[in-house]
Parts: C-alpha cells; sequence; structure tokens
C-alpha cells in the first residue's frame, strides 16, 4: 500500500505564490515549491468559508471557498469526498487537509478531509505554520549558501550532510531556480513581442494655441520681465483669464519662459 505522504501547516499565500509541478506518470505524486524552496505534497490549513458551499445535483462534484487572510482559494471535492462539503457553511472556520493543483493558473485544494474548527485553532494554527517556516528557514538559508557557491555538486552534498542540511533541499533550490528563470523568461519574451501602444497626443486647443502666442509676444515686445498679474490684464480683451493662466503654465513646463523672480516672466 502507497504511504500517503504527510501535511505541511501553509498560509493560502504559499499555495497561490508557489509553483505546481505536475509530476510524469501516476506513481510519483504532483507537488508544489514555495518561494522559500519547500517541497510540499499535501497542505493543511486553517481559514473561513467565504462563500456558500456548492454541490452538484448528482453530488459528485462540489466546492467551497476559504480565506486565511493572507488569500483566497477554492476547495474542490470530487464522487465520495463531497461529503466534505456537506460538513460546511459560510462563515465557518474550518480545517483543510488535501492535495494541491492547478486549473487554468488557479491553483486549488483538492480536500481530503475537514473539520470546523475553534477561533483559538487559528492561533495554533499560525503559531504552528510559522514555527515550520523558521525551521526550514534555518536550514534553507544555510543551503541557498551553498547551493550558491558550488551548485549541485559532490562537494555540495557533502557540505550539506556535514551542516544537517539535506540533500534533498539542495535539489529543492536547483528546481526552484530553474522555474524563477523559465517564468522571467516567459515575460521577458512577452515583454519582447508586445506590440507597442501609441500614446494618445492631447487634443490641441487652437484658443490655448493662440494664448500662448499672444503672451510669447507680449514678453518679447516689452523686452524685460512682466509680472503674471500685468500679462493677464493685458490679455484679457483678447482671452479668458484661465486660458491665459494655462497658457503662462504650459509655456514654464515647455521651457519657453523662466520666473527670474517670483510672479515675473520672462522668454529664455
Amino acid at each position: 500500500m502507497k504511504k500517503r505522504l504527510p501535511a505541511s501547516r501553509v498560509y493560502l499565500r504559499d499555495i497561490i505564490d508557489g509553483y505546481y509541478i505536475k509530476s510524469d506518470g501516476d506513481l510519483e505524486p504532483n507537488y508544489i515549491i514555495t518561494k522559500d524552496a519547500r517541497k510540499v505534497y499535501r497542505v493543511k490549513v486553517v481559514a473561513t468559508v467565504v462563500r456558500e458551499p456548492f454541490i452538484s445535483d448528482d453530488e459528485t462534484y462540489g466546492k467551497f471557498q476559504i480565506d486565511d487572510g493572507t488569500g483566497t482559494i477554492w476547495v474542490l471535492a470530487f464522487r465520495d469526498n463531497t461529503r466534505f462539503v456537506k460538513l460546511v457553511k459560510k462563515g465557518d472556520l474550518v480545517q483543510v487537509i488535501g492535495k494541491v493543483a492547478e486549473w487554468r493558473d488557479d491553483k486549488q485544494i483538492l480536500v481530503e478531509g475537514v473539520s470546523t474548527v475553534h477561533p483559538n485553532m487559528m492561533i495554533l494554527h499560525r503559531f504552528e505554520t510559522l514555527k515550520e517556516k523558521a525551521e526550514h528557514a534555518r536550514k534553507a538559508r544555510i543551503a541557498f549558501d551553498i547551493y550558491d557557491r558550488y551548485g549541485i555538486t559532490a562537494k555540495a552534498k557533502v557540505i550539506a550532510k556535514n551542516k544537517g542540511v539535506d540533500e534533498d533541499l539542495l535539489l529543492t533550490i536547483d528546481e526552484l531556480y530553474t522555474l524563477m528563470l523559465e517564468q522571467r523568461s516567459a515575460e521577458l519574451e512577452e515583454e519582447l513581442f508586445e506590440e507597442p501602444v501609441e500614446e494618445e497626443k492631447p487634443e490641441e486647443n487652437p484658443e490655448l494655441e493662440k494664448a500662448k502666442k499672444a503672451v510669447m509676444d507680449l514678453l518679447t515686445e516689452k523686452g524685460k520681465p512682466l509680472s503674471h498679474r500685468f500679462i493677464v490684464k493685458k490679455l484679457s480683451k483678447d482671452f479668458d483669464e484661465e486660458i491665459v493662466e494655462e497658457a503662462i503654465t504650459q509655456l514654464l513646463a515647455e521651457g519657453e519662459i523662466y520666473e527670474p523672480e517670483t510672479g515675473y516672466y520672462e522668454p529664455l
């Protein structure tokens, strides 16, 4: 009889951000690799049911959605396992055990067991999860350092063993780096072949363009710095005050004029 792999306590964010690996063949289990290089075959999570559970008419399929504060994920049940869906309702705090799956890039949990739990269970779950993460992080730091120095070599494996680090962790890190590089390459390729989006040119306002020309002509004609108040008053016969204000602002932004002193303008 095939031995059931242990379930790891994780946050939903660990699942969502992790890399899902579908194994070749039916004998090897699928798994996820988390961003901190944990290989997880089965998960144990505590979260709140945030949508009313659904079961198909023939009761061969069911699902409910959970949220633990770090993310939201669907829990799916098939055939006999739909009995677990009947045990929960929206608003329940539940502990879910199951395998991770992926459908169209969305992670899911295939339920193997579920139970409603006391609110204190969330505190315990977070404590146990942090404890597992801390224990893993201690070894992962050593493993990352060994991998960065020696890669996957016989020497690296010997050093890891002497430092109490499992060889499998080095292999997981190697797999994680490969997945991250593949993801980055795909993103770069997508960016490379992405059609450039033409920026929409702002529509020209003929009245504004006339006002800008009038401001420039006035400044050039006087040949000395003119005050903001003087310019607005001088051009008020031909333009609204708001148009003159905007014309001055745009000319400043375009570098056509400058302020030798506050509130006075002169052509560059």
